[in-house]
């Protein structure tokens, strides 16, 4: 794999401060003199960013060489971080978490391009897997790391934690990455988001994040309903992410380099049926049991693995359908993950205020089932194209 585990790290980095402050809302809220939900829009915003701004970013950077452009965008990131260790008030926070989502933007698909680059064809798969797994090193260590940091020297510390990641990252780049050339005339053509396959693949990825996210994003809630349980139970229920983030990776890997494309439904099925369970716990099915605890664990894991399966088989098909135009597919893909992300919690809260806590299991069920279709199309196209 060569330097791209330096890849990895730069995504650790940048995923360690999109949620290092998770852990510290309350501490924010009584420091800022706010609501702990207008805190939580710290979080929002940068997801809107992120996602509104990737693809525009992807396209008017595609030529500038890889190495360069995530060093100066980890240097940003660092520096913007300094500022959030040092705000004084929620409206600079904020200002500065768009800013981040931005950064971010350049940051991750630029490392995923890259990764491509630097492995072999036979090998790419697994390289764009290990550049998401930073991702996953992050929920299980540098979160963690930033609420030790937080509790320690308060909720400016978990910043100042990400400053120093953010800066270290981007001196090992500059010191360990080679130079990865930008792309050509293609690489900076919005029309390559228009060749066949790619709206799909695009699609898929967003559909299923925001059919798991419609009950992740709500998880507390959905916990307390079927057991009476929050605080730390709710936690480790969270923590199952990382655990799946472990299976997922490598599973959705293995997949696509035996399957290709034609192994993309399996991940919204996994998705309806724990969807399927959570709803029927929610009902009342089992409540206030510790199997039913279980259940929803199971439930929780079933869903996260799938979407961190279907990862590297939405990133792997888009490679191989746009060779000449990496940065900006995957920062296509990119974009519709976060805003997956953020749709399901929207998806969510409608369903709550229209029937209740089941109606966020229901909504999961209807979003994955689009997914679920979309991925038996692109089977069957990808079964007539190979005829």
């Amino acid at each position: 794999m060569g330097p791209v585990p330096v890849l990895a790290a730069a995504s650790f980095a940048t995923s360690t401060q999109s949620f290092v402050y998770a852990g510290l809302l309350n501490e924010m809220s009584h420091d800022l003199g706010i609501a702990v939900s207008q805190v939580g829009q710290l979080g929002t915003a940068f997801s809107l960013a992120y996602g509104l701004s990737a693809i525009p970013l992807a396209a008017l950077c595609a030529r500038v060489p890889r190495r360069r452009l995530m060093t100066t965008a980890l240097a940003v990131m660092s520096l913007l971080n300094l500022g959030m260790a040092l705000a004084p008030s929620f409206g600079m926070l904020i200002g500065l978490r768009v800013l981040c989502g931005m950064a971010a933007a350049l940051i991750v698909p630029s490392a995923s391009a890259a990764a491509v680059v630097l492995a072999p064809p036979e090998l790419r798969s697994r390289a764009l897997a290990l550049v998401i797994g930073g991702t996953t090193a992050a929920f299980l260590l540098g979160i963690p790391l930033g609420s030790v940091a937080g509790a320690t020297f308060g909720w400016h510390g978990a910043f100042g934690l990400t400053t120093v990641l953010c800066a270290a990252s981007a001196l090992a780049i500059r010191l360990v990455l080679p130079e990865v050339p930008g792309e050509g005339r293609a690489g900076g053509n919005l029309a390559v988001l228009r060749r066949g396959g790619v709206p799909p693949s695009i699609g898929l990825g967003y559909f299923c994040f925001t059919a798991a996210f419609a009950i992740s994003a709500y998880i507390g809630p959905a916990v307390n309903a079927v057991s009476g349980l929050s605080g730390g139970a709710v936690g480790l229920m969270q923590a199952l992410s990382g655990v799946a983030s472990i299976l997922g990776l490598p599973l959705g890997t293995r997949l696509y380099e035996k399957q290709g494309i034609h192994s993309a439904w399996l991940a919204p099925a996994a998705i309806i049926c724990a969807q399927s369970l959570q709803g029927a716990l929610l009902l009342g099915l089992l409540q206030g049991t510790w199997f039913a605890v279980i259940l929803q664990g199971l439930a929780l894991l079933a869903s996260s693995t799938a979407i961190f399966a279907i990862m590297p088989i939405v990133q792997s098909r888009l490679i191989t359908l746009v060779p000449d135009a990496r940065s900006v597919v995957l920062a296509a893909n990119a974009s519709g993950v976060y805003l997956g992300q953020a749709s399901g919690a929207a998806v969510g809260g409608l369903a709550i205020a229209l029937a209740g806590l089941p109606g966020i299991a229901m909504a999961g069920v209807i979003v994955a089932s689009c997914a679920l279709a979309l991925a038996i199309r692109m089977r069957r196209k990808a079964h007539s194209a190979s005829d």
